[in-house]
């Protein structure tokens, strides 16, 4: 290029460049910087709609929050039923969002309310509040129908506050409901608020206005959904910006998406506002551009002429630097980037050759690590031609380099053995050329034939340009791996048919947090569950609580080798309860240590256990009472013996007193009043026949209860056809029992009808009967204030002679009745009871035609009445 020309082009486009500046400024505001401008005030309205976002969220957040806590409460206990009103005040004066807390009932009235301390009204209005229902409030049904914690849209207050915000919380069969306090959350957007004129609205999922904050200029009406910004932004769940007019007013604004409960916030500012900043850096750019169009206009034709010149001089040595002229000559002038650009060539030009050289280094340097790695690899071009490979694969398959090298990858002897393996490979291959990388296992077949197993992967290399020039084809033998992964799942297979087929019911759960993972169908069937169940079952609701505490302990105190055999409580799915021995095992699968659970139902053996143990102890007690019924007929013959002396001395020793009474009286009359063992002479003459009487009359006593004790010890002779009376049985009984009665109650009465038919049957299996009924009625009593009434009637219209046996004691309940009868049933098993009482008792009035009833209710008493067939009835 002549120099002249050059020249002219250098001093016209210096011209240019300067004329350009003025230009770009007017280009940059209309095309370029008025968009940035509102981006930025997209972004920082976007940016202010999502502090109020945050702010609101957590202000709803710590509703929600107090909430919850009030429902986590047991309400509906009486404890707290007392406290509720307290409680829900106490709440909302704490809460910092709460204005309002409902209690509702299952059927929608509201049961009590929490109000702050400023808001409180009369007795009267809580009266009314609380007999307002929300059973038609879509809130309160939402709550019951989801079971957890629902926000309001938009929520009438039932205060009389107007439109508000709330959420309901279910509690057991309440529902909890909090109205949020909206005029913190206006005065919280006041905070937030940025630059004059700006404006924060708050907009519901149905475009209904909720509150505002801003200028005075902005008043928008309630409803906002018909605006086109506002309509655009409900049906989007990305931030919206644009223009919008609002009562002739153009603004621009942005609306966001609330992330907590679904509503929307406005953040909307004046357009004049909004670009007042480009308007401004529009006209002092202008100015400023236009002053440095002239001054550059005369200082580009100046410079052109002397740059043109160096510019020549610079391309001629740049010319013998790039023919690898290694120092070319250089004479240096005054412009110091032309002499750093002349520097910075011939630097180039030696770094160059440099490289070149470290690049045949690396070359080989990487061939050599190529070569000797562990890993098979190779190079293939996108098409999968193989252009290189390493000496572990080549060694492989016994291949030489030259043979496999531009061949298809997919036609080399890595892959020759399995069709299905080459077309993956062709897939894999057309996958790495849309620069996916792929990995998959396969296998190879060594030069002897053996089988490796490969964990095979494909990576695409890109150019600069972001296009896929090569694939590393790399494969890592994993046969030990293999073949070991093989054994692990024959072994967990043997180990699960085991787990599935034990009869024994088996749990398999975390060490740590005792959560079922598995169970055998013996398991489940025996609780009642279904498979897919168990993800959401921890042993807790199985084991009681204590029991599974001794197994946390057990567990903590045996090694991991070691298992343990506990006994617990344990609760089927529809709460039967059963007692169980469970054997815990500590187990590893999968890198995880498990417990192996093996447990066995062991109800049915403690009950026969028991009750074995009872039965035992109820024919000690019979053996007992059989020999007691001996040692009672051999005591009754020792005691007649002396009893009958008793009675003769009384007798002699009565006649010697009479006698001698009537010659101490004429030795009174002669010598006038005297002492005989230190009592006056009338008292002895008073109290020595009272004496002589009380000695004869025990004398009796204990000669009839000797009599009946033998009567009633000796063997029954079962003589059904004899007469009983009843009056007497019960007479024969309070004599009998005298001293036993005597230590249970101060309260003993007998009503004896006179005149009773008599029934036929064996009188001494009706003393027995009797004796029986009233022992058990004494040992029902709690103290000596409470008291025994036996009596006697006949029944006319049924023709039976009836006696009751009633008392205060402590009642029974159903299931014990249903049971009294039963042999060896008894309640004092502690106290010497043997359970046959009763039953022989029932026996005995079934064989004489009877019926024996009873009539019994907790801390009530008991009666038990006895009907027998009256003699005259029974003969006809």
């Amino acid at each position: 290029m002549p120099t002249h020309r050059f020249r002219r082009i250098l001093s016209l486009q210096s011209t240019l460049l300067a004329v350009i500046p003025f230009l770009l400024v007017v280009f940059l505001n209309v095309f370029l910087l008025l968009p940035h401008i509102s981006e930025d005030v997209a972004t920082g309205q976007r940016e202010l709609a999502r502090a109020f976002g945050v702010a609101m969220d957590n202000y709803l957040s710590a509703a929600l929050t107090d909430v919850k806590a009030v429902a986590a409460l047991p309400l509906h206990r009486p404890a707290y039923q007392a406290d509720l009103q307290e409680i829900l005040d106490a709440e909302v004066e704490a809460s910092a969002s709460l204005n309002l807390l409902y209690t509702v009932l299952p059927d929608g009235h509201i049961e009590a309310v929490g109000i702050r301390k400023d808001h409180r009204h009369t007795q009267q209005d809580h009266r009314a509040l609380e007999r307002a229902s929300l059973a038609q409030e879509q809130l309160f049904r939402d709550t019951r129908r989801v079971g957890d914690a629902v926000w309001s849209n938009t929520f009438v207050s039932a205060f009389g506050k107007g439109t508000s915000i709330a959420v309901g919380v279910p509690s057991a069969d309440l529902v909890l409901i909090g109205e949020v306090d909206l005029a913190k959350l206006v005065r919280s957007m006041g905070d937030i608020v940025g630059s004059a004129g700006q404006a924060i609205i708050l907009i519901d999922r149905n475009g209904q206005l909720i509150a505002q904050q801003g200028g005075p200029a902005l008043s928008p009406p309630p409803f906002m959904g018909d605006i086109p910004l506002v309509r655009r932004g409900l049906l989007s769940d990305r931030p919206v910006s644009g223009e919008f007019r609002l009562r002739g007013q153009a603004l621009v604004g942005t609306v966001m998406k609330s992330t907590h409960i679904g509503w929307y916030v406005l953040v909307a500012q004046p357009v004049q506002s909004a670009y007042r900043s480009v308007v401004i850096t529009t006209r002092n750019v202008a100015a400023g551009a236009l002053a440095a169009l002239l001054l550059a206009l005369l200082a580009s034709l100046f410079l052109a002429r002397r740059l043109s010149r160096r510019l020549e001089e610079l391309a001629s040595f740049a010319r013998r630097v790039a023919g690898g002229e290694s120092s070319p000559p250089w004479h240096k002038g005054e412009i110091a980037e032309v002499e750093q650009l002349a520097g910075d060539l011939q630097s180039m030009g030696d770094e160059i050759r440099h490289r070149e050289q470290q690049l045949m280094e690396s070359e080989r340097l990487l061939r050599s690590v190529t070569d000797h790695a562990f890993h098979y690899q190779g190079l293939l071009t996108p098409d999968g031609t193989l252009v290189d490979a390493n000496r572990t694969a080549l060694a492989l398959v016994g291949a030489e380099k030259e043979a496999v090298l531009g061949v298809p990858y997919w036609d080399t002897p890595w892959w020759r053995h399995d069709p299905e393996l080459r077309e993956r490979l062709r897939a894999s291959i057309a996958t790495g050329c849309r620069g996916i990388p792929t990995r998959f296992e396969t296998t190879h077949l060594d030069q002897a034939g053996e089988v490796h197993h490969v964990d095979f992967s494909l990576s695409p290399i890109r150019d600069e340009a972001g296009s896929v020039i090569y694939l590393i084809a790399e494969g890592r033998d994993i046969t030990d791996f293999a073949q070991a992964k093989s054994e692990l799942k024959e072994s967990e297979e043997r180990f699960y048919q085991v787990f599935v087929q034990n009869d024994d019911p088996v749990i398999l759960m975390k060490l740590e947090t005792l959560q079922v993972i598995d169970a055998n169908p013996a398991a489940l069937s025996l609780y009642g569950l279904r498979h897919e169940e168990l993800p959401s079952l921890r042993m807790d609701a199985l084991i009681a609580a204590a029991d599974l505490q001794k197994i946390r302990e057990e567990l903590a105190q045996h090694h991991a080798s070691q298992g343990f055999l506990q006994r617990a409580v344990s609760y089927k799915a529809g709460g039967e309860k059963i007692v169980i021995s469970l054997r815990g095992t500590r187990i590893r699968l999968k890198d995880e240590e498990l417990l192996l659970c093996s447990i066995r139902d062991i109800s049915d053996k403690l009950r026969l256990e028991q009750e074995i143990r009872a039965t035992q102890a109820k024919l000690i007690q019979t053996n007992k009472m059989t020999s007691l019924g001996m040692l009672v007929s051999s005591v009754a013959h020792e005691i007649n013996n002396p009893n009958h002396c008793i009675s003769i001395n009384n007798t002699v020793l009565t006649q010697i007193t009479r006698d001698s009474l009537a010659r101490l009286r004429a030795l009174r009359e002669a010598e006038g009043e005297f002492d005989l063992g230190g009592f006056h002479y009338d008292e002895v003459l008073d109290m020595v026949p009272k004496l002589h009487d009380g000695i004869r009359e025990g004398s009796l006593q204990i000669d009839k209860i000797v009599r009946d004790m033998k009567n009633f010890s000796k063997p029954a002779e079962l003589d059904m056809q004899g007469s009983v009376d009843l009056n007497r049985s019960l007479e024969n009984a309070g004599a009998i029992l005298w001293h036993h009665i005597q230590r249970h109650t101060d309260r003993y009465r007998m009503e004896l009808e006179r005149d009773l038919p008599e029934v036929q049957g064996s009188q001494q299996q009706i003393d027995q009967v009797v004796i029986n009924l009233v022992m058990n009625a004494l040992q029902s009593l709690p103290d000596k204030n409470s008291g025994v009434v036996v009596a006697t009637w006949y029944d006319a219209e049924r023709k039976t002679v009836n006696l009751s046996v009633e008392d205060e004691g402590d009642g029974m309940s159903e299931e014990v009745l249903s049971r009294l009868t039963e042999p060896f049933f008894t309640m004092r098993i502690n106290k010497g009871g043997t359970g046959l009482g009763l039953y022989i008792s029932s026996s005995i009035v079934k064989e004489h035609g009877g019926s024996l009833d009873f009539e019994s209710e907790p801390g009530k008493g008991t009666k038990v009445t006895v009907r027998l067939p009256a003699l005259a009835a029974s003969g006809d």
